[in-house]
């Protein structure tokens, strides 16, 4: 996604149409289960998930684009939370390895080049029996299968987003263990769930 204070802006005006249908809701889902206290949330993007932070979180918000996590910031500020913003790329975190108890991402991994890289990277930072969260958009099974691929590739060409990873399966591949899913949109759109392993 192009990298311009107008894209970072256009992206929360579009976002506003549909937060209150859905996503809004499925945030809620996700957030009631992380875990504290050092939680990081890789492709923060404008700060979406802010009003979910609570104040005794140590949250650590990372994304690649500058000027969605400006945006991220000001949101932050407004709602005096204390949050760590750090400008990186989840294929290549800039952190120690076992930093967080819990890592948070939404919609994030299908706009991944290399999605199984950036889950061994949120391994690799977790803490052994740290918790991995996601809301993703991943590839469907049964019926909708045929036509989400049919739509993959000029959605992909049009917004970025890759809906057809098997986000969840890649989640296996890079080490986790306790993998549940939980469909929210047919099986469009799933909570994934999942631990690294304590040695």
């Amino acid at each position: 996604m192009k990298d311009s204070a107008f894209t970072a802006a256009a992206y929360d005006f579009f976002m506003a149409a549909f937060e209150p249908l859905l996503i809004r809701k499925w945030r809620c889902q996700l957030w009631s289960k992380v875990e504290p206290p050092r939680i990081l949330e890789a492709g923060a993007g404008t700060g979406l998930n802010t009003p979910f932070y609570k104040s005794d979180y140590k949250i650590t918000a990372l994304d690649i684009n500058a000027h969605f996590l400006d945006r991220a910031r000001r949101k932050a500020w407004n709602s005096g939370l204390n949050v760590e913003f750090v400008l990186g790329d989840v294929q290549n975190l800039p952190f120690p390895d076992n930093t967080f108890d819990s890592t948070v991402t939404t919609f994030l991994f299908c706009q991944l080049a290399e999605p199984l890289k950036g889950l061994k990277e949120l391994q690799r930072v977790l803490k052994p029996g740290g918790q991995l969260l996601m809301l993703e958009h991943v590839r469907p099974k049964g019926k909708l299968e045929f036509l989400i691929n049919a739509l993959s590739a000029p959605l992909y060409r049009l917004t970025g987003e890759q809906i057809t990873h098997d986000t969840d399966i890649f989640a296996k591949k890079a080490g986790f263990t306790n993998v549940t899913d939980h469909p929210l949109l047919l099986t469009v759109v799933k909570l994934i769930e999942a631990e690294k392993q304590i040695d």
